[in-house]
């Protein structure tokens, strides 16, 4: 017994001997006490909280070096080591109020949130795939948004008044070249890419930073996926082709081959077509995508896609019709790769190559246009803590075009270097200041330009923020007039935004007023009105164009109040005129409207694993050109309306997850006009209508190996 007691004798002083007391104080760096914090040995369960006064005290058996892990609500996580002997510890522990994402200042004039990101306006590709009307093209999903309008005679993202081609579009952070399908008569094109591919797409209607250039109105920077998780396969059957992918991934790398085929004609067989159809569209697709992280911070991201569209049909008015075929061959390919020299600095850099191809007929006449872009882009960042950075690169492009009507052909090569720079500085948590230069030159028209670009953003109350942009943006002339002038110097446009935006839980308002200066738009002489297909001859190229787009934008997206319910709401006033083409005087384009309304709603349904999805727009009418008014673009359509629903359900085909997809665009059947072609004489006219007054869409999209999709 006496041997038993003195055994526990000695083991009680070893653990008392052992045992080691931590105690202190939790502040923020302004010196206030944080009470409720939790102190912790990591890999413990030795720990303890700070009282009303943020002071702790705990005892812990553990010897040796330790990391001490404390957090608190509100508060970025912070840890220590310390080594552990036996004798107290007595620490003063601060922690860092944490960046709340929903009272974080951003720069937000010129963006709009709808998505995850708070530093733009960010349509995941499950919002694009879910938004009705849309039939997962990215662009008709960013046409419910404020700013832009509904694209009806010409390919591009219409916005703030500008032209299709003032909108450009990057892929990771290079220029597509040819991001749309042909350019057919009186109709406009998808948009070549799938938004599955994307994390997101961010949307700048004005004042963007001073990394892209070449846009008057506005950039769509569409950022691609990182590395998968999962081996996967998926297969679409729908009602205008068949689609197909594969991903393996493999350790630290991942490999996607994917194709599509689109036939239009059994589709349109059924649905009553507005067009006169003498080959319907045929799409062969084809892409891959190959991945590979050589380190925890770095990725290197490799994509290629090629697209063959043939098509036929005639146009114009009914008493002159003319008969027009496009076959079109478009290659792209980028290489982009990132990573992190340190915690502070970080590299990107890439190449791009796209190569387009058309050629067809007009009537009796061949026609066709090839052109292909090289660009090659380097970033390099500095961050100056968790916030602020500085940010320098550069980028060249070659580019050409060749284009030929019968046997008479005529061409053009340019070379363009840029080099930009700008810091993002945070003055505590309420303002924040982006300030850039990007510098410009052209060797064909021989230019330089340098373009200045600001933006300011202030707190303004717990959940809202006013913001101020400045900038100046220069694009060079469409290819098709530098084919046949290379006296041109670049459109400018000026633009002043000033921006309300509140962010409470899944909860979006903001308002945007705008002013966009126009200058050395290209002008030019030629008789009629210019179709935006085929190959014409231009007369007295000059810069002589000019113009203005004033108004202001209203965005309102609710993903809280109705349970499984997501809403949002946009509204645009626009008033623009330009003289610029063969214009007379300064006027408002067919493409821009003053009104234009979008609401759009997504219900989930949990007990039918369905998904109901609803898009109403609306926008006034549209000028058109009538020869026989003296008024140039005096008369206008009616206005436009759209009601489209679409439906998914969840379900399982073999095991596999798979979704059973319906789509419907203008569901009561408004009888929208386009516009209007005139014969020669002007005596007589024919309505441009939509290609069909409804159109159906049905899908199945399964995937095997996981439950999302990435193509």
């Amino acid at each position: 017994m006496k041997a038993v007691f003195t055994f526990l004798i000695l083991i009680s002083g070893i653990a008392l001997h052992a045992q080691t007391r931590i105690s202190g104080t939790i502040k923020n760096y302004n010196g206030e006490i944080i009470s409720g914090a939790n102190v912790v040995l990591v890999n413990t369960y030795d720990g303890t909280s700070t009282d009303s006064l943020g002071r702790f005290k705990f005892t812990t058996s553990e010897t040796g070096k330790q990391l001490l892990r404390f957090t608190a609500v509100g508060f970025k996580t912070d840890s220590i080591w310390i080594n552990l002997e036996g004798k107290e510890i007595v620490l003063a522990l601060q922690l860092k109020q944490a960046i709340n994402e929903l009272n974080v200042i951003t720069i937000s004039a010129g963006t709009l949130e709808t998505g995850d990101s708070k530093k733009g306006s960010v349509l995941s590709s499950l919002d694009i795939a879910t938004t009705a009307g849309a039939v997962a093209d990215i662009v008709a999903a960013l046409q419910t948004l404020p700013g832009t309008a509904q694209a009806f005679g010409e390919n591009g993202l219409f916005v703030r008044g500008g032209s299709g081609a003032e909108t450009q579009t990057y892929f990771d952070g290079l220029l597509v070249k040819n991001p749309f399908g042909s350019q057919l008569p009186d109709m406009n094109s998808r948009s070549r890419f799938s938004p599955f591919i994307f994390k997101g797409t961010t949307f700048s209607s004005g004042g963007y930073s001073t990394q892209y250039g070449q846009a008057l109105s506005s950039a769509l920077l569409m950022e691609s996926k990182d590395l998968p998780e999962k081996t996967t396969t998926e297969f679409s059957i729908l009602s205008v082709g068949l689609s197909a992918a594969h991903t393996q991934k493999m350790k630290n790398s991942s490999l996607a081959i994917g194709g599509n085929y689109y036939n239009l004609k059994p589709n349109y067989a059924v649905i009553k077509q507005n067009v006169n159809w003498q080959k319907e569209p045929v799409d062969i697709q084809g892409s891959l995508q190959y991945k590979w992280k050589p380190s925890k911070s770095g990725i290197l991201k490799v994509y290629g896609q090629y697209n063959n569209t043939q098509v036929a049909l005639l146009t114009g008015s009914d008493t002159n019709p003319t008969h027009v075929t496009n076959t079109n061959n478009t290659y792209y390919a980028n290489a982009t790769y990132l990573d992190y020299l340190s915690s502070t600095w970080k590299i990107q850099g890439g190449v791009s190559y796209s190569n387009a191809k058309e050629n067809g007929t007009v009537s009796i006449n061949n026609y066709y246009r090839h052109s292909n872009l090289l660009q090659g882009r380097f970033t390099l960042s500095h961050y100056l803590n968790k916030r602020s950075l500085l940010r320098m690169g550069g980028e060249a492009y070659h580019s050409n075009r060749l284009e030929g009507w019968n046997n008479l052909s005529r061409g053009f090569g340019d070379n363009l270097q840029a080099g930009f720079a700008e810091g993002e500085f945070y003055f505590g948590d309420a303002v924040v200041a982006r300030i850039g230069l990007r510098s410009e030159h052209t060797s064909y028209i021989n230019n330089w330009n340098i373009a200045p670009r600001a933006s300011l953003a202030f707190k303004a109350g717990k959940r809202g923020q006013l913001s101020l942009a400045y900038g100046t943006f220069y694009q060079n002339p469409d290819d098709s007039y530098l084919t046949q002038s290379k006296n041109l110097s670049p459109e400018k446009a000026d633009h002043y935004i000033l921006n309300y935006q509140y962010l409470n839980d899944k909860i979006t308002f903001r308002v945007e007023t705008y002013y966009k200066k126009y200058s050395q738009l290209t002008k030019y002489d030629f008789m009629g009105y210019v179709s935006s297909f085929g190959v014409y001859n231009y007369q007295n190229l000059n810069n002589g164009g000019s113009g203005y787009a004033r108004g202001f934008d209203v965005f309102f997206r609710d993903k809280k109040t109705i349970p499984a319910g997501d809403y949002w709401i946009s509204y645009s006033f626009l008033d623009t005129k330009r003289d610029f083409r063969n214009y007379p005087v300064q006027a408002t384009p067919p493409f821009a409207a003053k009104h234009t309304l979008n609401i759009v709603y997504k219900q989930y349904i949990p007990y039918i694993k369905s998904e109901i999805g609803t898009t109403y727009s609306f926008s006034s009418g549209r000028t058109y050109y009538n020869p026989n008014n003296t008024g140039f673009l005096a008369d206008k359509t009616k206005n436009f309306n759209n009601l489209s629903l679409n439906v998914s359900y969840i379900t399982r085909v073999f095991k596999q997850f798979a979704v059973v997809y319906a789509s419907a665009t203008n569901l009561p059947g408004f009888k929208n006009v386009y516009g209007y072609n005139y014969s020669p004489n002007g005596e007589n006219r024919t309505a441009i209508l939509p290609a069909a007054k409804r159109n159906i869409f049905l899908g199945l999209l399964v995937t095997i190996g996981d439950d999302t999709f990435n193509h």
